[in-house]
């Protein structure tokens, strides 16, 4: 009897786990480099940079202040909102730093 598609190799076959495909580094690894990419966006964008701290309402607040600041400064107020994002990132680290050693 003809094997059907998927049978051919199936005993040569490594079944990855789902989790290797989505995130193929190691958790610890991999949320360095997001916290590297968060401290990107502050420099670029700081509202993006706020939300992925986890403070979507104040995203909103700094985003609607935010691009007015841009157009009518001309980019000089662009340094305030990027020392804001970098001390949202610090102080989220801090507490989840403080909720591990809790527990």
């Amino acid at each position: 009897m003809p094997k059907r598609c998927g049978e051919i190799n199936a005993a040569k076959t490594n079944h990855v786990a789902l989790s290797k495909i989505i995130c193929p580094l190691p958790w610890e690894r991999a949320r360095s480099y997001i916290g590297f990419m968060n401290y990107i966006f502050a420099i670029l964008l700081p509202p993006v940079s706020i939300l992925l701290t986890g403070r979507p309402f104040l995203a909103i607040i700094v985003f609607l202040i935010w691009v007015p600041a841009l157009i009518f400064s001309g980019g000089l107020t662009h340094p305030m909102f990027i020392l804001l994002a970098w001390f949202l990132i610090f102080h989220a680290r801090e507490d989840r730093r403080e909720r591990r050693d809790l527990s």
